[in-house]
């Protein structure tokens, strides 16, 4: 196999071992008869992050959503293990340029083919796992969770899903505080602030309390990765 020059990092994780890296990003389609060693090197990586992939979401969703049934689950894993899915996930961590294809599949714009894009995004998680990098496939299938709840289940109810957010994460729920009422009788603007546990997260505005607390969850949501507040058995509003 031809030497090529490749980031040092890729989905975030650091490569100790750059010949792995290589091998993830060489799809099959550029190797000939002669190069079985690279194909099977391909095809043993995807099957390894298929099943990395897998284990991961899996861990994620059970921990995002504690109460959620066995079929919700495996639902919302099908959509994130799914060629469509994983196809994004490759773009998004910029895959397509540093993929090695043979002309044909070059010329006939494979490089955005979903079912080309997804089984290298499986060769790579493969890749990292074998490196070492397993606490960063955690981080990334976690992501593609919280995003996932971020645009279905976030549009539909965010105050739920903050609440079975807060819950997995603090073991607290979320309270909703008025913080003042303006505007004339006829079109009047509430505002509300969030807290989990003593933090408070974010505020929003809206016509009724209802709505300014649906806005005070979105905006929170929005930001969460990454919040530590300090919890309380006993916060209260």
């Amino acid at each position: 196999m031809t030497a090529r020059s490749l980031p040092a990092v890729v989905c975030g994780h650091r490569f100790r071992d750059s010949t792995l890296l290589d091998v993830a990003l060489t799809h099959p389609s550029s190797t000939d008869s002669t190069q079985s060693e690279a194909r099977l090197g391909y095809q043993r990586l995807e099957f390894l992050g298929d099943a990395v992939w897998t284990l991961f979401v899996s861990e994620a969703l059970c921990s995002l959503w504690p109460t959620a049934p066995e079929g919700d689950l495996t639902v919302r894993r099908a959509g994130l293990v799914s060629a469509a899915a994983l196809a994004e996930m490759a773009r998004a961590h910029g895959l397509p340029p540093l993929i090695t294809l043979s002309r044909g599949e070059e010329s006939a714009g494979g490089r955005e083919r979903a079912s080309i894009l997804s089984s290298v995004f499986e060769a790579v998680i493969g890749a990292i796992y074998l490196d070492g990098g397993g606490e960063e496939i955690r981080r990334l299938a976690y992501d593609a969770c919280l995003s996932q709840l971020q645009g279905g289940e976030l549009a539909r109810d965010p105050k739920r899903a903050l609440q079975e957010l807060a819950q997995s994460r603090f073991r607290t729920i979320p309270r909703y505080r008025l913080l003042g009422r303006s505007g004339p009788a006829h079109a009047p603007v509430f505002e509300v602030e969030v807290r989990v546990g003593q933090s408070p997260i974010a505020r929003g505005r809206g016509r009724n309390k209802q709505e300014a607390e649906r806005a005070a969850a979105l905006a929170a949501l929005g930001t969460f990765t990454g919040v530590s507040p300090t919890t309380s058995s006993d916060a209260s509003d």
